[in-house]
């Protein structure tokens, strides 16, 4: 065992020491020159870099003011003889003795031209000459003249104008009087002759004349303006009731709304305080102009409308008591304007219309329902269409053209007060904001709905149109046919 302890000892030591001469002929052999050539390997060493070099300073001279020198020379004084001048002086033969009084009082004459722009010197002791012009005002055979046929007090004027003509021309005092027996004035005829620029006050505006806008919160309409060249406020809403779902087509009066003030100057905007009004509400009586539509109860029952939006409610087929009060005092005691559409003109014998009518028979029972004549001013007011446009009732009867070529309505006092309407007016103004839909908008729903706005803003006493003047009245109005006479005004000297 302890030889063979002692062997690998032996050999460990010898491996250590093969190792370390290996390392050290290593070493050595990399450290001859021979091997440094056969490598290449050169170290070089970086070159110092050089000192920072310091300019001189540059010195400039301050170049200082220099006072110029000046010599004195003083010069001898010259002496300047006069310049003797021979003239010629003709001797009078008379000689006047004079004062010096009299001898300055005498003018000077001198001949010298006269220079133009020199005002002349007018002589205040030489007498002006007078002009009296007699006027004697005729009186007008024009049929709207303003005529002054009447006695009337002579009055002096305010005082005597003088008048240079030329520059050498003399002042000339003007007196004007108008020659009248004396007594009280009196106008037999009123009326008013045009001038030349008569007619522009019917065709222009002077100043901006803005609209005061409606109370917030409260319903209303306010316009100013002549004939289509109407401007002003509307703030309306819908009807709610419990004959249906009233909310039906929800967007379509917002589209009316967009319609409105993009296309015409009638500001309107639906922000009445609470949303839509019920007929028992005393903000409906402030409203010129009010929406009401629904569609078949049935269909409403049977797919549970009411208890899926707005917090669910009882259906009735009638208008309680007050609400039927509130609606007859909304048409014919404040003259306002409602709207009935009927929402889905395919129900089965139009069952929501039916109802409608049948409460409007208790409402009003003095009045009937009657046609839309296409004459009517509710078709040309605003736009010139000529009758009731196509709704979405060609959705519901196809290319097929409408069963009822008319619009029905009540009237009180020959003022149309409810517009029935069976083409679905609103479902055609809504389909705008549904591009999912076959049909598209009707752009000739919107004119006339245009039209229907300005005719209840127009109407009843609602809405304050003191400021509007229709287009049937300017039409009516009697223009001259001729140009005004001229004064005849006769001038003597």
């Amino acid at each position: 065992m302890s030889a063979k302890r002692t062997s690998g000892a032996l050999m460990t030591s010898l491996l250590i020491h093969v190792v370390l001469i290996l390392i050290a002929g290593v070493y050595f052999v990399t450290q001859t020159e021979t091997f440094k050539d056969l490598v290449g390997v050169q170290f070089a060493k970086p070159p110092e870099p050089p000192k920072p070099k310091v300019r001189k300073p540059i010195v400039r001279q301050l170049n200082k003011p220099i006072v110029p020198v000046e010599d004195t020379v003083v010069l001898e004084q010259v002496q300047v003889q006069p310049r003797l001048t021979t003239a010629f002086a003709p001797k009078t033969t008379v000689v006047q003795q004079q004062t010096v009084l009299e001898f300055s009082n005498q003018a000077v004459k001198v001949d010298a031209p006269i220079n133009p722009n020199v005002p002349k010197v007018v002589q205040p002791n030489v007498p002006i000459p007078e002009v009296v012009t007699h006027t004697e005002l005729p009186v007008s055979d024009s049929p709207s003249a303003l005529a002054f046929a009447g006695p009337a007090p002579s009055a002096p004027t305010a005082g005597p104008a003088n008048i240079i003509r030329g520059v050498s021309g003399s002042p000339v005092q003007v007196k004007v009087t108008f020659q009248r027996p004396p007594g009280l004035a009196m106008v037999e005829n009123v009326g008013v002759v045009r001038d030349a620029l008569g007619d522009v006050a019917e065709s222009i505006t002077l100043g901006n004349v803005e609209v005061p806008p409606l109370p917030k919160g409260e319903p209303g309409g306010r316009v100013i303006g002549k004939g289509r060249d109407i401007r002003g406020v509307l703030r309306f809403t819908r009807i709610r009731h419990n004959l249906s779902d009233w909310w039906a087509d929800a967007s379509s009066l917002n589209a009316l709304t967009k319609w409105l003030n993009e296309k015409t100057q009638i500001k309107t905007d639906m922000n009445v305080e609470g949303g839509a009004l019920r007929f028992t509400d005393t903000n409906l009586l402030k409203t010129p102009i009010a929406f009401m539509t629904g569609h078949d109860p049935a269909l409403v029952r049977s797919r549970n409308l009411l208890g899926r939006q707005y917090g669910g409610g009882k259906m009735d087929s009638r208008l309680t008591q007050a609400e039927a009060a509130g609606l007859r005092k909304y048409l014919v005691e404040k003259g306002g304007f409602l709207i009935f559409d009927d929402c889905g003109v395919n129900a089965a014998q139009q069952a929501m219309i039916r109802l409608f009518l049948a409460q409007m028979r208790y409402v009003m029972p003095e009045h009937q329902i009657e046609r839309v004549d296409n004459t009517h001013e509710i078709y040309d007011n605003f736009y010139q269409i000529g009758g009731p446009p196509v709704g979405f009732d060609i959705f519901w009867w196809g290319t097929r053209p409408p069963k009822r070529n008319f619009l029905e309505g009540f009237s009180i006092e020959n003022k149309l007060s409810v517009l029935v309407v069976r083409r679905d007016y609103m479902c055609a103004m809504e389909s705008v904001s549904l591009p999912t839909r076959s049909v598209h908008y009707s752009p000739g729903v919107y004119r006339f709905m245009t039209n229907v706005v300005v005719y209840a803003l127009t109407h009843g006493d609602i809405s304050d149109y003191s400021g509007y003047v229709p287009e049937d009245t300017l039409a009516k109005r009697e223009l001259p046919t001729r140009a005004p006479e001229a004064a005849k005004t006769g001038a003597t000297e």
